[in-house]
């Protein structure tokens, strides 16, 4: 009798096919759930002398999925915000992403650039006087300070977006193209399953735990660098500016003699009787934010009444009464216009008056210059 001996062989091949039996939904983006449970297992088909033999599993293999902690923070803005001194609540807009495979909180800070490059142009130079964050919480796009009042981001789903605000407040008394500069920075924290914020993540040490979720962090470095940030600290950041919009007044008075009593107006020097011309010009810097509202006072109240060295030349020119005169480009492309030393009222986009508004007191209001735009302002007085 020849002995047949099984062999493995299964006349030709054998074939292994590994079916898998997640117990999971489909995996997003961010990857499969953690905590997620997967289980497997293999079945061996053979034949012996071309015979079909019963088919052979093996065990069910399970194991389950970890945590991947991974954020990205981004900035809406496409430029530096533009602030005016004195006002609140100036917006800068960022997104938050989980990029990980599990429901995180986020914990928000931010953190004032200190002189180095800001984040679009320029150097940062400046702070803001308050600053807060807030998360888009209801009420619509865009921060809105009635409803949006959460200071971290709770529960955020794998794969999913939420927008968050650096809001600022900045006093008076900046100068125009003063840069703020500051990173917003999140952190990736465990979702508590309440509305506080959870705890600190804490990367899981050496080897695979089987069967239970180890924590991986897998972020990269943000804008911040090495300073708010690096590779796999569970945090991300991104930079963004504010930029002061502000007028850039310089005022600059000067004077010339028209004459003195001698030598009339033929090389006249400034000796009593001498007529001498006060020019105020006051000019906007090229580039900066319109001024408004511009209101100009000069006092000669100490020179006529403490010291008795001048007095004050109610006419100007060829009419009586008019001791003042203006040129703004508001109106006559520039051309000096004269005022009368009464408070008549805007005359000509301006309200101009002598010892009227203030005892012994030049004063101008009303005035708009653009950013390269200079108003004049003349007037004269006689050396005593």
């Amino acid at each position: 009798m020849k002995i047949q001996y099984f062999s493995p062989r299964l006349t030709g091949f054998l074939m292994v096919i590994l079916l898998l039996g997640i117990n999971a939904g489909n995996a997003m983006a961010a990857g499969t759930a953690s905590g997620t449970t997967i289980s497997n297992q293999a079945t061996v088909d053979y034949k012996v002398a071309t015979v079909d033999q019963p088919q052979a599993t093996s065990n069910n293999y399970q194991f389950v999925v970890d945590n991947k902690v991974n954020l990205t923070v981004s900035t809406d803005d496409g430029a530096a915000i533009s602030v005016t001194p004195g006002t609140n609540d100036n917006v800068m807009t960022f997104t938050v992403t989980n990029n990980g495979n599990t429901s995180q909180d986020f914990s928000l800070s931010a953190a004032a650039l200190a002189g180095g490059a800001a984040a679009f142009a320029g150097t940062d130079n400046i702070d803001g006087d308050t600053v807060e964050i807030y998360v888009e919480t209801a009420g619509g796009a865009g921060y809105q300070a009635v409803s949006d009042t959460d200071t971290h981001i709770n529960a955020l789903a794998a794969d999913a977006s939420i927008k968050v605000y650096i809001v600022t407040d900045f006093n008076t008394g900046y100068s125009d193209g003063d840069i703020a500069s500051y990173w917003l920075i999140a952190e990736a924290r465990t979702n508590d399953g309440a509305g506080t914020l959870g705890g600190a993540l804490t990367e899981t040490a050496g080897a695979d735990t089987e069967g239970s979720v180890d924590i991986v962090f897998a972020d990269v470095d943000g804008d911040g660098g090495g300073a708010n940030d690096a590779s796999r600290d569970a945090k991300h950041s991104s930079q963004d500016d504010y930029e002061i919009a502000t007028a850039s007044l310089s005022i600059t008075k000067s004077s010339t003699i028209v004459s003195d009593p001698f030598n009339n107006t033929t090389n006249p020097k400034r000796i009593p009787g001498a007529v001498v011309q006060y020019q105020i010009a006051i000019t906007n810097g090229g580039g900066a934010a319109t001024a408004t509202d511009i209101a100009f006072s000069d006092s000669l109240n100490t020179e006529i009444v403490t010291n008795g060295t001048l007095a004050f030349n109610t006419q100007y020119d060829a009419t009586a009464g008019q001791g003042v005169v203006v040129s703004h480009p508001d109106y006559s492309a520039g051309a000096y216009t004269e005022y009368t030393n009464a408070d008549d009222g805007v005359v000509n986009g301006i309200s101009v008056d002598w010892n009227v508004t203030g005892t012994n007191v030049v004063t101008v209001s009303g005035i708009a210059l653009d950013a390269g735009e200079t108003a004049t302002i003349r007037f004269r007085v006689t050396i005593q």
